[in-house]
């Protein structure tokens, strides 16, 4: 399980929702030539961020799902008013690249600080946010370590919570340490300050994918309030850094009033109700999710294909725009005769969680196929191929896998 989670934090590197903090380690790093020594403690930090950001991570899903929540991997982004504040820190992030305003040292820095080599809080950050980021996708080896770990004793669960942060550091911290690879690096220079400004592209990218899945939770009026958030957002780093020189007091006259209205937008989010699982939209050629439909196909003799998603996860996306809204896969459920279900775990659903309880999975994407004949159900591997659908579709009908 160890290796497992190892091997899963290794491949989270190249997992879609990790890609935005590759924007903020390739600063970091091109900066990193200035000495061995800066390299390694970037690296150091860096990893220590996110080996505690994944230890509390790993700790508050033992402890809510020992007091009887149902909660898995990347729970934190079924609370809009998390993912609203992750749209601000996107933004705020995509602004200070942009030249907008400097996250001077006293805002902690998050990896941006390009003329000092005193970068242990933001490489701490860095990592902290790398964690959260990632928590969406579920990588190739993640799926069973942590189911194992949900099942051990907390000091087991907790080791293997810790290691798969630590694949996910294992690049940067390689790279700090083994100067072979360190002097691979470029040097410093004024092509570093071009670099930041177009590595700002990816962070508002985010933020509109954030903005996204937010309008998925509560719909288009959540949305639009933090995108006004957002604006004011804008205009209180836009005043801050224009009155750096004033007074403290004359700084938050009016930058003050612009937070407090940006907050006010999180308690809005907050307090609005998630869709209703029938109200959201579906594909014509799927089913929403639901026991007793399994249950009354099981007993007609049909194959059914079941995903468990959320718009949060990337992973999933990447799936269903790359195998599960192919022709392909259309034309396969009818030559099986099969029926796709689809649960959705955007907000937090009992019949998902159940679901996902059942087969020992702690988060999303999920993937099984339900024989015709009624026997053991196949759960296929988070990365889908067209290949690997068609057989598992093919043996559940009892057909030879082409």
């Amino acid at each position: 399980a160890l290796l497992a989670a190892l091997l899963g934090g290794l491949v989270l590197n190249l997992m879609p929702c990790v890609l935005p903090i590759l924007s903020l380690k390739a600063m970091s790093l091109a900066q990193s030539g200035h000495s061995p020594g800066y390299a390694r403690r970037n690296a150091l930090w860096y990893t220590l961020g996110v080996l505690v950001s994944f230890g509390v991570l790993g700790l508050a899903i033992l402890g809510l799902r020992a007091g009887g929540a149902a909660l898995g991997w990347g729970f934190q982004l079924q609370q809009p008013a998390f993912v609203a504040l992750l749209v601000y820190v996107m933004l705020a992030l995509g602004l200070s690249m942009s030249g907008l305003f400097a996250l001077g040292s006293s805002l902690g820095g998050v990896g941006q600080n390009l003329t000092e080599d005193e970068g242990g809080k933001g490489a701490f950050f860095t990592g902290v946010l790398a964690c959260i980021v990632a928590s969406p996708c579920t990588a190739p080896f993640m799926g069973g370590a942590l189911a194992f770990a949900i099942a051990q004793p907390a000091l087991i669960a907790l080791s293997v919570f810790l290691t798969l942060g630590l694949g996910l550091a294992l690049p940067f911290l390689l790279i700090g340490f083994v100067p072979a690879l360190a002097r691979r690096l470029p040097r410093p220079g004024a092509w570093m300050e071009t670099l930041k400004q177009a590595l700002a592209f990816p962070m508002y990218l985010t933020g509109v994918w954030l903005l996204w899945v937010l309008g998925n939770q509560v719909g288009i009026d959540g949305a639009g309030a933090v995108l006004a958030g957002c604006v004011a957002l804008a205009m209180a780093l836009w005043w801050w850094e224009r009155q750096r020189e004033a007074s403290l007091a004359k700084r938050m006259l009016f930058a003050g009033v612009l937070f407090a209205l940006a907050a006010s937008a999180l308690y809005f989010v907050s307090g609005l109700d998630a869709p209703s699982a029938s109200s959201r939209a579906q594909s014509a050629n799927h089913e929403s999710y639901d026991p007793q439909r399994l249950s009354a196909l099981q007993g007609e003799g049909r194959p059914v294909f079941v995903n468990m998603t959320a718009d949060w996860c990337a992973t999933c996306k990447v799936n269903e725009r790359l195998v599960l809204s192919s022709d392909a896969f259309q034309n396969l459920l009818k030559s099986t005769n099969s029926v796709y279900l689809k649960g959705d775990w955007t907000n937090e659903d009992p019949q998902v969680s159940a679901f996902l309880q059942r087969f020992k999975a702690v988060g999303v994407p999920l993937y099984v196929v339900f024989p015709a004949n009624g026997s053991t159900p196949q759960v296929l591997p988070s990365l889908l191929t067209t290949g690997v659908v068609e057989d598992a579709l093919r043996q559940a009908a009892g057909q030879t896998p082409q």
